[in-house]
C-alpha cells in the first residue's frame, strides 16, 4: 500500500483506534491544535469510539479525516494455529497489523507523519514547535556545530555506559546540558528537514488512584519513561513504511516500523496513560498497595535528579542503553513535565 507523495508542507499524525472510548476525546484535544491534520483509522470497536471520534470531526472538520478499516486483524494473544497462519501471510495481507498501519500512512496529506496513540495526553505547546518547523526551509546556523558535538558526546556516554553494563560516565552538568540540548535539537530539527533524520518523541508514565503517581513498577509497564524510538516524526517516502514483526518467541505479530533515517532524540511530549486502561490499572494497582515507595507523587517526581530516578528504577525493565536516554530526557525535560500537570486535572 504505497503513501501519497504529492504532500505539502506540514505535520499528520496517524491514530489508530480500537475500543479507545476513555482517553481518546481527550487525546485529540491534546494534540489537534498541534497537527495540521489527524488521520483516524479505526477498527472493529465494540464501545463507543467511532461516535467520539466522528463527533471531532464535526468540531474540526478541516483537520480530522476518518477511515474505517473493515478487516478482522490477528496480532496479539494468538493460538498456535493462528500465530502460524500470520505468520505466513506475505505482506500487505489485511490481517496483519502492519498493513493497517500503512493503511493510515497511504491517507496523510502532508510531508512529515506522527504516530498519535489514544492513551497519550500531548503537550500542544511544545509539539507545536515541531509542526512549525515543518512548514519552514532548513538554513544552517553556526550553532548547529555545538548541536553536532553534543550529539557525538552523548553517543559516546550512551556506548561506554552500554560496555561497562552502568551509567559509566557523570554528564555534564544540568545547565549546560539545558544549553547545549536547545543547540541538539535545532540541529536535529535542520537534519529532519534535510530529509536524514527522524525526531523521537518521549512521555511520562503516570498513574492515578486517589492522587496522581509517577510509577516506578518495572513488571506492569516498565517506567518511568516511555518512547525511546518508537515514536517518530519522520519524513514520508516510498522508503517509510511498516512490516510485520515477530520475535520468534511471544505469541503476537505486530508492526515494525521501517526507518531509512537517522534517529534524533528529543524530551518528553506527553504523559502517558496507558496505567489506567482497565485491563492494566488493578495490576498496578496491586503492585502500588504492596510497593508504595515505588510509586511517586507527580509533583514530587520533577524534583528528583537522574541518579535518585536511575537508583529507583527496575534495572531488569531497561536497558542501559535505555536508562541513559532517560538521563538526558530527566535532565533536560524537567521543567517541561512541572509546566504541564494542569493537563492532568481533568483526567478521570
Amino acid at each position: 500500500m504505497q503513501p501519497n507523495l504529492n504532500l505539502k508542507d506540514g505535520l499528520s499524525g496517524i491514530l489508530r483506534a480500537k475500543n479507545e472510548a476513555r482517553f481518546v476525546s481527550a487525546c485529540i484535544e491534546s494534540c489537534i491544535d498541534a497537527l495540521d491534520e489527524l488521520i483516524i483509522v479505526y477498527n472493529d470497536c465494540s464501545d463507543t469510539t467511532p461516535q467520539i471520534i466522528k463527533e471531532k470531526q464535526r468540531k474540526y472538520p478541516d483537520k480530522i479525516k476518518i477511515y474505517p478499516y473493515e478487516h478482522n486483524i490477528l496480532a496479539y494473544d494468538l493460538t498456535k494455529d493462528q500465530l502460524e497462519y500470520i505468520i505466513g501471510l506475505p505482506e500487505g495481507s489485511h490481517q496483519l497489523l502492519s498493513t493497517y498501519y500503512n493503511f493510515a500512512l497511504s491517507k496523510v496529506s502532508y510531508r512529515y507523519c506522527l504516530k498519535i496513540d489514544a492513551d497519550q495526553i500531548y503537550f500542544t505547546d511544545e509539539l507545536k514547535k515541531w509542526r512549525d518547523l515543518c512548514h519552514t526551509i532548513p538554513c544552517w546556523k553556526h550553532s548547529f556545530f555545538i548541536g553536532g558535538i553534543f550529539m557525538n558526546y552523548f553517543s559516546v556516554y550512551r556506548r561506554l555506559s552500554s560496555y561497562f553494563g552502568k551509567p559509566f560516565l557523570r554528564m555534564l552538568p544540568d545547565k549546560l546540558i539545558e544549553k547545549c540540548f536547545t543547540y541538539y535539537k535545532s540541529y536535529a530539527g535542520f537534519q529532519l528537514l534535510k530529509g536524514k533524520a527522524a525526531i523521537s518523541l518521549s512521555g511520562l508514565n503516570v498513574f492515578k488512584d486517589e492522587e496522581w503517581y509517577v510509577p516506578f513498577d518495572g513488571l506492569n509497564i516498565h517506567p518511568p519513561y516511555n518512547g525511546e524510538g518508537d515514536t517518530l516524526i519522520f519524513r514520508l517516502t516510498r522508503n517509510t513504511f511498516f512490516s510485520k514483526f515477530y520475535n520468534g518467541v511471544s505469541n503476537c505479530v505486530i508492526e515494525k516500523f521501517n526507518c531509512p533515517y537517522k534517529v534524533m532524540y528529543t524530551g518528553p511530549i506527553w504523559f502517558h496513560l496507558h496505567a489506567l486502561r482497565e485491563n492494566c490499572w488493578h495490576k498496578v494497582k496491586e503492585y502500588k498497595d504492596n510497593n508504595p515507595e515505588q510509586f511517586v507523587p507527580i509533583e514530587k517526581f520533577p524534583l528528583m535528579t537522574y541518579e535518585e530516578v536511575n537508583k529507583k528504577m527496575d534495572h531488569k525493565s531497561h536497558s542501559v542503553y535505555q536508562r541513559t536516554l532517560f538521563a538526558l530526557i530527566h535532565k533536560q525535560g524537567c521543567h517541561i513535565i512541572k509546566k504541564y500537570l494542569n493537563l492532568l486535572d481533568n483526567i478521570e
